[in-house]
């Protein structure tokens, strides 16, 4: 079964960003503009990791988890914002997300969480 991550970010490029980094290292990707399309896909399209902004419209990233985690609690859940404060992270910590990460930030970090993420639950890669 592919390694399937959601992406949840308004901004259409930030979004384009993260599908084709995260796409190039192997991973189905899906895309929602925020979290009730997200939830709607989430429903037919199961993924392993959902990477959610914290702040966008109709239903915000906070908002979004507290309802992964009542419906799909398994899911990986990383939190991404722009407006990082202690107090910010602890909220999102309380309502279920698993990593936190503040704008701007590397790339290839995200990429690495998402990879260790996948590591951990199978188990590192088999070497032929």
């Amino acid at each position: 079964m592919a390694s399937t991550v959601m992406i949840v970010e308004d901004d259409a490029s930030t979004r384009r960003l993260y599908r084709f980094l995260l796409a190039n290292s192997g991973y189905v990707v899906i895309e929602a503009e925020d979290g009730l399309v997200a939830l709607e896909k989430f429903v037919t399209q199961p993924c392993d990791v959902v990477i959610t902004d914290m702040n966008m419209p109709r239903m915000g990233g906070l908002d979004l988890v507290r309802s992964l985690r009542e419906n799909y609690p398994a899911v990986h859940v990383i939190m991404v914002t722009a407006f990082g404060t202690p107090d910010i992270e602890k909220q999102a910590l309380r309502a279920g997300v698993n990593e936190y990460l503040t704008k701007p930030f590397d790339f290839e970090e995200l990429e690495r969480r998402v990879q260790q993420f996948f590591e951990r639950r199978n188990g590192p890669p088999s070497v032929s």
